[in-house]
């Protein structure tokens, strides 16, 4: 008798601290999740649908320097998360995310479109051209004509950038 209380307890004393190690997960994951939000631009946590609180703790976070502070109040950041749904925090970071990463791939597609262009292979060309039918194609040709031959001069790459600014702006033009 004495033995199965014994062994009762020392299994509540397991359950007990896999429930403690449990929450202490718990906790960690909610700071991570802090420093994500805290991550964030000042308006990207403006034009998120998070508790006003939460908001102003994580734009105060913003401004601390010290590491003990940033610790205490990402444990404040983190307390504060625990009376809420964290998921709807967890998929408004995954929007944000997500849109940020096609951005940065529209930007990579843009950036080698220019340089495919500044090859001087024509058939690039004619392909930009038939997939944006409203561009003007001498204004296309005199920006690559510029951009290769600073490039080539070593020049500052005005017409570089200025090429890319035309190509986004037609692309952006919603013609395709």
């Amino acid at each position: 008798m004495g033995r199965d209380r014994k062994e009762r307890s020392i299994q509540n004393q397991d359950n007990e601290r896999q429930s403690r190690t449990k929450a202490k997960l718990e906790v960690e994951a909610l700071q991570r999740l802090g420093e994500q939000l805290i991550a964030l631009s000042l308006e990207q946590i403006r034009t998120m649908d998070i508790p006003e609180t939460l908001r102003k703790e994580v734009i105060f976070a913003k401004t601390i320097t010290r590491h003990g502070a940033m610790r205490r109040q990402l444990q404040y950041i983190g307390s504060i998360m625990r009376t809420i749904d964290p998921e709807t925090i967890v998929m408004a970071i995954d929007r944000l995310s997500l849109a940020r990463s096609v951005a940065i791939s529209k930007f990579k597609t843009m950036e080698k479109i220019r340089d495919d262009l500044m090859t001087g292979d024509a058939s690039h060309l004619e392909a930009f051209v038939d997939s944006h039918p409203q561009v003007d194609r001498q204004r296309l040709r005199q920006l690559i004509r510029n951009a290769t031959s600073e490039i080539t001069a070593k020049k500052q790459p005005k017409s570089y950038r200025l090429l890319f600014k035309y190509i986004r702006e037609t692309m952006e033009s919603g013609v395709n």
